[in-house]
């Protein structure tokens, strides 16, 4: 706390009384903070953090008083500062927008919401009741004159503060204000939507993300992040937050691969990346599998002969030898930003091949037509198989997820065969490729195996 320059008032002493009794609480509280509290029977430490609550609420609502009585006081004007928020931000060291808020929550106590003063002062309502509070009944004369009303009033507001927690008293306060002036509740919805506003800024590495959403786009938001998020897989060791943020990455590739934006659109919204011809051919040779040299030429039958129950019929690999890709330029996003050579054999799997020849002036001198690694009709065939990501533990359905194979297997083998390829959701595909996770195709069954050679589990397939 500030000890001089705004902070400091030279004025009459205060009343020794207040002085003595808040020295008396000073001195009560390190006596308090002295005991060891894990030492206390249990019931006694649920019992304390009770009174420990209804305490902070009695200092909320003492500080309160305080600040409305020394602003109207006047002394804080002579020390220099702006405003009375100044002063306090000063003394308090608090941030200039909680003085603030502290500062008008004393004064709307004092002026407009007496009965919610003495609740809070009593400990019998905490500050998020009071928020609710102000934010609600006195933003408008229709809704500041209800306060008044004997029936359904300040006192009515009070009652269920004392009785509800603060979100449930929240919709209760949110009902009577729009009941009480629902022209303001109009106008307040119009406010929300002019406010709203989302900002993408770039930085190291990725995006950060910053806004404000009107309260019905955003419970429209958290509902589809939600339901994306669903529950997590055996496996998914992230955050609430880091799903959240995936699912909002699914809820974008949703959109853009429904070919619903921009209907107009010649081309539906895609991501370009540039990949130099070297490069591609190099990541080829590099996902290629360790052991393909004993893969048989009857695709019926089992690597080396040996049995069904050891040996795949296929393997899926998301490897790359770091050796083949030494020195390789990288593939670029269209404003230049390089991407890894794994991100890239992931994009992979869903992109169409798009060839396009350069002369020594950087002259467009072909364009060969798009390719997809995969066919509609041959993705057709692999999601009517798999019907639900192939991940262990995953029930993900097919329009939440993509296409995983293989680079090598495509320049091999031409257009790739169904059985080099498997369903696999957004999240377990980036899990896939990231991990080096390599999928082996048996006859009943995929089996993901770790680089290692551990295996993570089975889940059964048809043949």
């Amino acid at each position: 706390m500030a000890t001089g320059g705004v902070g400091t008032v030279s004025g009459p002493a205060s009343s020794p009384s207040v002085a003595a009794m808040l020295d008396d609480v000073g001195t009560l509280l390190g006596d308090l903070h002295a005991v060891d509290l894990q030492g206390l029977p249990s019931q006694a430490l649920l019992d304390t953090v009770g009174r420990i609550e209804t305490l902070q609420r009695q200092l909320e609502g003492l500080n309160a008083k305080a600040l409305a009585a020394a602003e109207a006081d006047g002394l804080w004007a002579t020390t220099g500062a702006r405003s009375f928020a100044a002063w306090y931000r000063n003394v308090s060291g608090r941030h200039t927008s909680t003085a603030r808020r502290q500062v008008r929550q004393a004064r709307v106590l004092r002026d407009r919401l007496p009965a919610t003063a003495k609740a809070l002062a009593g400990g019998e309502i905490g500050p998020d009741h009071v928020a609710a509070l102000i934010r609600h009944t006195t933003n408008s004369p229709l809704r500041r004159d209800q306060l008044g009303d004997d029936e359904m009033g300040e006192e009515f507001l009070v009652a269920r503060a004392k009785e509800l927690d603060a979100g449930d008293f929240t919709q209760i306060v949110r009902h009577w204000a729009v009941r009480t002036d629902p022209d303001a509740a109009d106008r307040a919805w119009k406010d929300d939507g002019d406010r709203a506003e989302l900002t993408i800024a770039e930085t190291t590495g990725g995006y950060h993300l910053a806004g404000w959403l009107s309260k019905i786009d955003g419970m429209a938001l958290v509902t589809a992040l939600d339901a994306r998020v669903g529950v997590p897989a055996a496996d998914d060791t992230r955050t609430v937050a880091q799903r959240r943020a995936g699912a909002l990455g699914s809820l974008v590739r949703l959109a853009l691969d429904g070919g619903t934006l921009k209907p107009g659109a010649r081309i539906r919204p895609h991501l370009a990346v540039h990949v130099p011809i070297d490069t591609l051919l190099r990541m080829v040779v590099a996902s290629r599998p360790a052991d393909c040299d004993e893969a048989p030429s009857d695709p019926g039958a089992p690597f080396g002969g040996g049995s069904l129950e050891t040996q795949p019929l296929d393997v899926i690999p998301a490897a790359l030898d770091p050796e083949v890709l030494a020195g390789a330029e990288p593939a670029t996003l269209e404003d230049g930003t390089p991407i890894p050579h794994a991100e890239l054999a992931r994009l992979a799997c869903q992109s169409q091949l798009h060839r396009v020849v350069f002369g020594p002036d950087s002259e467009v001198l072909d364009l060969g037509r798009e390719e997809r690694l995969y066919t509609a009709a041959q993705a057709r065939a692999i999601i009517a198989r798999d019907r639900r990501c192939q991940y262990p533990g995953c029930d993900a359905p097919p329009y939440e997820g993509e296409i995983h194979h293989s680079l090598y297997w495509y320049a091999h083998d031409g257009p790739t065969d169904v059985g080099k390829g498997v369903l696999l959701c957004w999240y377990h595909h980036d899990y896939v490729h990231l991990h080096r996770i390599a999928i082996h195709r048996f006859l009943d069954r995929w089996r993901f195996v770790r680089t290692d050679g551990s295996v993570i589990g089975e889940t059964g397939v048809a043949a």
